[in-house]
């Protein structure tokens, strides 16, 4: 019993879920069979209501004087069942479960005829079924359909000219494009019949797979904005309209309809927004423009431009400006300037400039230049530049350079450049400059210079490179096929010293400390920085001229500053590989501070006893002699 129930309630169920479908089905769209031979219209109409499910109300004027009726309709719409009765006389209208039959003015009656229609069915040829998606259009008026699921359309024809023959053109992927002529004549059942489109299968090359992939209509904020009926439109019309002015608040509702997609305008004024095929002249907007082929001269809008063709002139937006084909002119965007495609002009935007193929402009962004080929022309940007292939031009940025290839020109930034290639000009920036390979110029850094081969010079508190054919000048330089000595010495003042030279031979940073012992308890300390140049005399001789300032301390501490300043003139021998004896006279200047606690005992006897002068100058004691000093250097 409960399973005689349960198959109550399944078949139920699915009986109700099949009547809810059917009446989901308008009243038109029915298919039903019925056979007439010599039947009365009023009584056939009351027959066919009975089997498609419906009532039909209309005047008596309706059906007065019509023939009676023989025909023979198997499986086909009840629309079409109509059109076959009262072939265009008649309106239908659909309210509930009546189907409203409305006689049609006759065109010689109309007083001033503004509209006529055209209806009917698309089927496909060699299947014989309803196509949906289906546009139908007159170029003339721009007046366009689509087929719903059913593959039924109802076009209304705004009659102008009353004795013009219209043209209607039938478009849909996949399927040859088809052209009816037909007359005005109030309301016309035409119905058609498209064939598909047999093309070959051909090799489909990369350049073929981007543009399907970045096609404007295919954009998600595109698709966003469009009807689906213009959507469709866009994707069934292959023939290109032209305009010389339109005007549109929306993309689908102004003086192009909805084929706005489809036509190529002179003048286009949008009041929030438009969506073209393309202009030739001028095109603003207080929101967006939307253009899916190219744009000469001028386009403007509040927020944002987008286009998939080539552009030829100037692009002004509030937000950004989006191209996929190639720029020609100049770009202002209040945030973000994006080209998929080359561009040779001007950029200029409050947030990014982002470039996906070369580019020949002067690029400037409040925040970031992005190019992802190669560009000439140079790069302004108040955060940073990026460059992930050769840059002709230069790279100016408030932060940070990067340029993952050639940059020839100049990288200027305030924090940081790094150019992983070649960089032939100058890197200039405030804390760091980084080169993987070649600078043929100058890297000048308020802290460090890393580069590989510098045919140059270098500028920073820390410099660091594998060769270098110029002089690096800073604080401290390290060039591995350059100079580097570590020192023994001893002096006058100081029996034991070592020191580390490092740079170039013309131009080396000396670091230097000593020390002596004053008894078993107490030592005095040394500590310095300097520079010199070495001459190369041949046959293993060399002439160094060092100037070097020392800081002399007792055990550990530093009260005063006292500073002894040496000027060294050595000549060096070298005796192998790997060291070398060098010896020489020095000039010696010592400022001791009276006020230092360690003067009576310790820096008022540093000086020799043969001076060449000695004197109180303010608060130092100055003195002045000659002394010398020889050393062991080691390579």
């Amino acid at each position: 019993m409960r399973a005689t129930n349960l198959l109550l309630l399944f078949l139920l169920t699915f009986f109700c879920a099949g009547v809810s479908r059917a009446q989901q089905i308008p009243l038109l769209e029915r298919k039903i069979s019925i056979r007439a031979v010599n039947r009365p219209v009023d009584e056939f109409l009351q027959e066919t209501g009975v089997v498609a499910g419906c009532t039909f109300s209309y005047a008596a004027t309706v059906t007065r004087g019509m023939q009676p009726v023989t025909l023979d309709h198997r499986d086909r719409p009840l629309r079409e069942l109509l059109d076959r009765i009262f072939s265009g006389k008649v309106n239908y209208k659909e309210r509930g479960t009546h189907v409203i039959l409305l006689r049609v003015q006759p065109v010689d009656q109309e007083p001033e005829p503004t509209l006529f229609s055209v209806a009917g069915y698309v089927t496909d040829a060699s299947t014989g079924e309803r196509i949906a998606s289906v546009t139908v259009y007159d170029k003339y008026s721009r007046a366009s359909a689509v087929t719903n699921e059913y593959g039924y359309y109802s076009l209304d024809i705004k009659n102008k000219e009353r004795l013009r023959e219209v043209t209607l053109y039938i478009n849909k992927e996949q399927y040859d494009d088809t052209i009816v002529y037909i007359r005005q004549t109030g309301r016309s059942v035409v119905n058609l019949t498209l064939f598909p489109l047999h093309v070959q299968p051909v090799s489909i090359d990369s350049t073929a797979i981007h543009d399907s992939l970045f096609a404007v209509n295919q954009l998600a904020l595109v698709k966003l904005i469009l009807s689906e009926e213009e959507q469709t439109n866009t994707r069934n019309v292959r023939d290109t309209l032209y305009r010389k002015f339109q005007v549109s608040f929306i993309p689908y509702i102004g003086s192009n309809l909805k084929l706005s997609g489809n036509t190529v305008n002179d003048y286009s004024f949008n009041i929030l927004g438009g969506y073209a095929m393309g202009t030739r002249k001028l095109e603003v907007a207080g929101l967006f423009n939307i253009d899916r082929d190219s744009v000469s001269s001028a386009q403007l809008a509040g927020l944002f431009n987008m286009t998939g063709g080539p552009v030829k002139g100037v692009q002004g937006a509030g937000l950004f400006n989006l191209n996929l084909k190639p720029v020609r002119g100049a770009q202002f965007a209040g945030l973000v300037n994006v080209n998929y495609d080359s561009i040779s002009g001007a950029q200029a935007a409050g947030l990014i400039n982002v470039n996906f193929k070369p580019s020949s402009s002067v690029m400037m962004a409040g925040l970031t230049n992005i190019s992802l080929k190669r560009t000439t022309g140079p790069q302004f940007a108040g955060l940073n530049n990026v460059a992930l292939e050769e840059v002709s031009g230069g790279q100016f940025s408030g932060l940070l350079n990067t340029a993952l290839k050639r940059v020839g020109g100049a990288q200027v930034a305030g924090l940081l450049n790094v150019g992983l290639q070649e960089v032939n000009g100058v890197q200039v920036a405030g804390l760091m400059n980084v080169n993987g390979t070649d600078v043929r110029g100058a890297q000048v850094a308020g802290l460090l210079n890393v580069g590989r081969h510098v045919q140059g010079t270098q500028v920073g508190f820390l410099n660091i490179s594998d060769t270098c054919e110029g002089v690096p000048v800073g604080f401290l330089s390290f060039v591995r096929t350059g100079y580097h000595q570590f020192e023994l010495s001893a002096d006058e003042t100081y029996p034991l010293n070592a020191s580390l030279r490092t740079g170039m031979r013309q131009f080396y940073n000396i670091l230097s400390a000593g020390m002596k012992l004053d008894s078993t308890q107490h030592h005095t300390w040394v500590f310095g920085y300097g520079l010199g140049s070495a001459i190369n005399l041949g046959k293993r001789w060399q002439l160094n001229l060092d100037l070097t300032m020392h800081q002399p301390m007792q055990e550990n501490h530093l009260h005063q500053f006292n500073p002894l300043t040496k000027f060294n003139l050595t000549a060096e021998k070298r005796l192998s590989k790997y060291f070398s004896l060098a010896a020489g006279p020095s000039l010696n200047v010592f400022y001791a501070h009276l006020d230092d606690p360690d003067y009576a005992q310790v820096f008022s006897q540093l000086p020799p006893a043969s001076l060449l002068d000695r004197q109180t100058i303010g608060n130092y004691d100055r003195s002045i002699w000659l002394g010398g000093k020889i050393a062991l250097r080691f390579f």
